[in-house]
């Protein structure tokens, strides 16, 4: 059996983190920790490097932090409610291997979070929808 992936959770918002916290240990996905912001994100990964991180596009300073964790080599996955084809464009500009809706089902947030982890980039059919 393999070594237990570690997820950062990074969402200004405590009820979601906790939400998807519970999606990713169901589908045993990981072990989650959670940060509330920018600053607190990069702390936690000063601290014990994640695999990877999930993060919110709403949050502020989020495209930095993405700028940020791609430079120390954590890949990242934005889970947003944008689905506009320049949030996802500029997400991925920054660093990030995968962009998902928060409208997506559990199963496939966990199904992203797999495919980033395995080193895959992703898009999910939502906020691809536009970029065509």
């Amino acid at each position: 059996m393999g070594a237990t992936r570690r997820i950062l959770l990074v969402d200004d918002h405590a009820a979601v983190r906790h939400g998807l916290a519970l999606v990713l240990a169901e589908e045993g996905v990981g072990e989650c920790r959670e940060a509330g912001g920018r600053e607190e994100a990069l702390e936690a990964a000063a601290k014990e490097p994640p695999d990877m991180a999930l993060v919110d596009l709403s949050l502020d300073g989020a495209l930095e932090l993405l700028e940020e964790l791609h430079k120390r080599y954590i890949p990242t996955l934005v889970c947003s409610m944008r689905e506009e084809p320049a949030y996802v464009r500029r997400a991925m500009a920054a660093g990030a291997r995968g962009y998902i809706t928060k409208t997506e089902a559990p199963e496939e947030l966990a199904h992203a979070v797999r495919d980033v982890l395995a080193g895959w980039m992703l898009i999910s059919p939502r906020a691809a929808e536009g970029l065509r």
